[in-house]
């Protein structure tokens, strides 16, 4: 027999007995680097430092060597507040597990969030969220309604308002209220403009009638009309 054929048979034979004890191989490496300590960081305001851990638990079975990064970032990632994870070994037996919480900016609906890029995220409950800005429209526009809210936020910035509710309706007629009670009709065509407009009158008609005004309509072509308190 050839040098070339016995060569190939012993690596046979060494593949075989791997197979035969890779269950025994795999127990030896986790028992000689054990998973000493999962370190877990970020600011947690609505996260629980025992959730991240509780979600990773069935990956920490492994060693420090074959434990699946990936894995555990992406059930992390699953948690509700979550927005990005880190996962990386601190030789030479730490999991190390930066989070980073989303950033609500703004409720979009009853039941859901919106952060600080436009993106839809929904916790088990937003019962404990208070002071944000409520946005609505047709399914979709949750970005669209968003970027709107910037625009005309800076708009009333210098008079001391706050936008309070935005709904664009299925016809993509724009409404806001402000965090005073007034309602403004803004229609369909350059809400932003006309917005401008009224914001240019606001100070002066406010101080006359003592911050009086209930509602606006700006859907007029050459002005808009006003009811008062």
């Amino acid at each position: 027999m050839s040098k070339v054929p016995k060569i190939f048979i012993l690596i046979l034979l060494l593949i075989g007995s791997v197979g035969a004890h890779y269950d025994d191989i795999k127990a030896g490496i986790a028992a000689s680097f054990p998973i000493g300590y999962v370190r877990v960081s970020g600011t947690f305001q609505h996260l629980d430092k025992g959730d991240v851990k509780k979600v990773i638990g069935h990956a920490l079975q492994e060693s420090f060597l074959t434990v699946d990064i990936v894995a555990i970032r992406e059930a992390v990632e699953n948690l509700p507040w979550v927005d990005t994870v880190s996962v990386a070994r601190v030789w030479p037996d730490i999991i190390d597990i930066h989070v980073a919480e989303q950033s609500a900016v703004a409720f979009w609906g009853r039941d859901k969030l919106l952060n600080d890029r436009g993106e839809i995220f929904k916790p088990v409950t937003v019962s404990a969220i208070k002071d944000l800005p409520v946005l609505m429209g047709p399914v979709g526009a949750h970005k669209h309604v968003f970027d709107l809210l910037g625009e005309l936020q800076i708009n009333v910035d210098d008079a001391g308002l706050d936008l309070a509710r935005l709904v664009i309706s299925p016809q993509n007629a724009v409404s806001a209220v402000f965090s005073n009670g007034m309602k403004v009709q803004l229609g369909r065509d350059k809400p932003i403009e006309r917005l401008q407009r009224f914001m240019g009158v606001y100070d002066r008609m406010n101080k006359n009638e003592n911050g009086a005004v209930k509602q606006v309509d700006m859907r007029y072509h050459n002005g808009f009309s006003v009811a008062w308190k």
